[in-house]
């Protein structure tokens, strides 16, 4: 079973505006929740691909360019701490942007991974965007994502997505968790495609246990479903406007490459174009790799 917990936040910053961004949204959840914020900072071997200084360093002096990335993370870290008045550590590292993400997040034991993402358009999506989709996919822990247009902070309306697969609803406990503690309205819509009406009276079932859940936690929850769904992203943005969400909560898809390389289609269009925060969960599974809700219905709930 999933629980959300936010002790320690890592935060990847490439000193653009997005990360810059995400370092916002990660402050704001480490100062609401109590947590502490780890700041990384990943030197590409690459340099020549990094512009993320003011003035340009010789190549032939890596030193120099880490001791310059540490100062302006440092800054950063200052910045935040007088702020937020929370607890702000910085890491600076030299490898594969991915690799080092992911092995800072199992050192530190990282609860959550919060990252910006760089829009949606084929070369942003092999250069850039990549990054955070591998992130994903090989992390252990949530990861909230975030574009430029996710500007707002505080979350009081909050969307979860359900369909019919059992991993779907993993994702209940953490969400309605979630809820509590910013006291926000939860939102959960049922997306059902054109051969799922048999599906419509166990979906139904789910939702009034998911009711019963956020009752017991003292969570106001909304319910609706969507019948004859063509496209699964696309309704979620769009329930998403409809009901003002300022985060969607959201499972790592089970279609996903099987090297973990890649985010399955839905999970990739909501990140990508969603205007609030995504947080994505990845499915727990049994020790034999088979998913854990493969024997209920309702598991998850």
């Amino acid at each position: 079973m999933i629980h959300f917990n936010s002790s320690k936040i890592l935060i990847p910053v490439d000193f653009s505006d997005t990360s810059l961004l995400a370092i916002k949204h990660g402050a704001f959840l480490a100062k609401y929740t109590k947590g502490d914020v780890y700041l990384l900072h990943v030197i590409s071997k690459q340099y020549e691909h990094y512009a993320v200084l003011e003035q340009p360093i010789n190549l032939e002096d890596p030193k120099q360019y880490e001791t310059s990335a540490s100062n302006k993370l440092n800054q950063l870290a200052d910045s935040i701490r007088g702020e937020h008045g929370i607890s702000v550590n910085t890491i600076v590292s030299l490898g594969n942007p991915t690799k080092e993400i992911i092995n800072t997040s199992k050192e530190i034991g990282a609860n959550m991974i919060v990252m910006g993402t760089h829009g949606y358009s084929p070369l942003e999506e092999l250069v850039i965007g990549s990054n955070t989709l591998k992130v994903i996919t090989k992390s252990n822990c949530a990861v909230m994502t975030m574009s430029e247009k996710a500007a707002k902070f505080g979350y009081t309306n909050i969307l979860m997505p359900i369909d019919t697969s059992g991993h779907s609803r993993q994702k209940v406990n953490y969400t309605v968790e979630l809820a509590k503690i910013f006291s926000a309205h939860l939102h959960v819509v049922a997306l059902l495609g054109k051969n799922d009406a048999n599906e419509k009276s166990g979906m139904d079932v789910v939702m009034s246990q998911i009711k019963k859940i956020a009752s017991e936690k003292s969570v106001t929850c909304t319910t609706e479903t969507i019948l004859d769904t063509k496209n699964r992203a696309d309704a979620t943005i769009k329930h998403a406007d409809k009901v003002k969400a300022d985060l969607i909560v959201i499972m790592t898809d089970q279609e996903a490459e099987i090297s973990g390389f890649f985010l399955g289609p839905y999970s990739q269009q909501v990140i990508h174009h969603s205007k609030v925060p995504v947080i994505a969960l990845t499915p727990e599974v049994n020790s034999d790799g088979t998913d854990v809700s493969f024997s209920s219905s309702t598991a998850g709930l």
